[in-house]
């Protein structure tokens, strides 16, 4: 990301100011909405993993349910593949 890093920086402080959820997510795949897939705060986040891979549908649907239903208001929320 390199020189955008403080453009990110600033995208996420905005809608964390403003009590919205910044999903962070590793590396993205093709592959289906995991069924066991969840989604946990930074407190509860897994151990950083560089295989770890989680679905564009996935993360779709954790931001969907987020929408609908908030539990992280206000902080970083992490969608997993389960």
């Amino acid at each position: 990301m390199g020189d955008r890093i403080p453009d990110k920086i600033a995208a996420d402080n905005a809608v964390l100011a403003a009590g919205g959820t910044v999903f962070h997510a590793g590396v993205l795949s093709d592959e289906p909405e995991s069924p066991g897939r969840r989604t946990v705060g930074l407190d509860a986040a897994p151990t950083f993993d560089l295989t770890a891979v989680v679905s564009r549908e996935t993360v779709a649907a954790a931001m969907l349910d987020e929408a609908e239903e908030p539990r992280f208001p206000g902080t970083v929320a992490l969608p997993l593949a389960g």
